[in-house]
């Protein structure tokens, strides 16, 4: 059996932390295609699986709590052992610290 922790809104958030976008968001108005790569970043976008706070977010929102992070996208976040099979990839992505 695994253990985690289902972060709430006043919780900090820690660098070993896991994390997840709750919504897709698209790459047009339209809808008409999604990117899984941050243009910006090199970092992933829209995944469904667990990443690690540290391979999303900058060290600012290190140890903020759940809601700051969530306020131009919902996450969700977790803290503890996740299955391997639940976690992402992360070769081929840039600047992953």
């Amino acid at each position: 059996m695994k253990v985690v922790y289902i972060l709430e809104k006043h919780d900090a958030v820690y660098p070993e932390d896991w994390c997840r976008p709750l919504q897709l968001e698209t790459m047009s108005l339209q809808g008409d295609g999604y990117s899984f790569t941050s243009s910006y970043s090199g970092t992933p976008d829209n995944n469904v699986k667990w990443v690690r706070v540290k391979h999303i977010f900058g060290k600012c929102w290190y140890n903020k709590p759940v809601s700051d992070l969530c306020k131009l996208r919902p996450y969700e976040f977790v803290r503890g052992v996740v299955p391997d099979s639940h976690i992402l990839n992360l070769e081929g992505y840039e600047n992953i610290i």
